[in-house]
């Protein structure tokens, strides 16, 4: 299968979807391949916000360049020219098979990827942690992990057979 554009959604578009936007790009843009276009989106995006203390410091820390980012709704048109919907959880891409008319493959990031969990939120165990660096930082391990597991199938996908074969 050919990806032009890919499509990350998550719920407010400021935190996860975001990293794993940035984290997809970084990767793709490293084994040359720059004629797949990565955005991200939220599903629940009243009004445009940057993104999110966390995710930036995350991202900087990590040596990820954040351009001016602010949030944005997924909308139709983001669906009509995407050729993949990679949603953070399993709830989301039902939720977007449900709410909008889309002939792109849509499904959670892990579905994509075979890995049974949902990437979670960042806040998910921050309030009984003893150190919050050490729950954000394993957060965004599990998020460049899966990212650099969907990069390896796009890859895979986009190698033709005889590649693979000799």
């Amino acid at each position: 299968m050919g990806y032009r554009k890919i499509v990350i959604v998550g719920e407010s578009n400021l935190c996860r979807s975001f990293i794993a936007e940035s984290i997809l790009r970084g990767l793709l843009n490293k084994k040359n391949i720059s004629n797949i276009e990565v955005i991200s989106r939220g599903l629940v995006v009243m009004f445009s916000e940057p993104v999110s203390p966390v995710a930036e410091r995350l991202l900087r820390h990590h040596g990820y360049k954040i351009e001016e980012f602010r949030s944005s709704p997924l909308t139709e048109k983001d669906l009509e020219s995407a050729d993949l919907v990679l949603t953070m959880t399993r709830a989301q891409a039902e939720q977007v098979r449900k709410d909008y008319a889309t002939q792109a493959a849509c499904m959670s990031v892990g579905t994509f990827i075979d890995m049974d969990e949902d990437i979670r939120s960042p806040e998910e165990g921050i309030e009984q942690a003893e150190d919050e660096d050490e729950v954000l930082e394993t957060f965004f391990h599990s998020v460049e992990q899966s990212m650099e597991a969907v990069a390896d199938r796009i890859i895979g996908e986009l190698s033709p057979v005889s590649e693979i074969l000799s």
